[in-house]
């Protein structure tokens, strides 16, 4: 079996009373095994997303599962777009 690497836009809600813990959020998500690689970009009017490169192995329902886990990890993660995805 392959392998893909895809690279993600992770957003983050907005806080009504301060601004989210961006740092934190990416630790969380840099603490899964399939993360290679993982930084917080501006986005726009000072919001911050984080992209996140990751290798997973082929097949139905890998990505979907990966992108289930990183939801889970945090309430205030919003979208999580795949923005590039190519075989190894």
């Amino acid at each position: 079996m392959g392998h893909v690497v895809v690279k993600y836009k992770v957003t983050i809600d907005t806080l009504e009373d301060g601004v989210p813990d961006y740092q934190g959020i990416s630790d969380k998500i840099g603490a899964l095994p399939e993360v290679q690689a993982i930084e917080i970009k501006p986005l726009a009017f000072g919001m911050m997303f984080i992209e996140v490169q990751v290798v997973l192995g082929e097949g139905e329902g890998i990505v979907d599962e990966f992108e289930n886990r990183v939801r889970a990890l945090d309430s205030l993660i919003g979208q999580i777009e795949a923005l590039e995805m190519g075989r190894l």
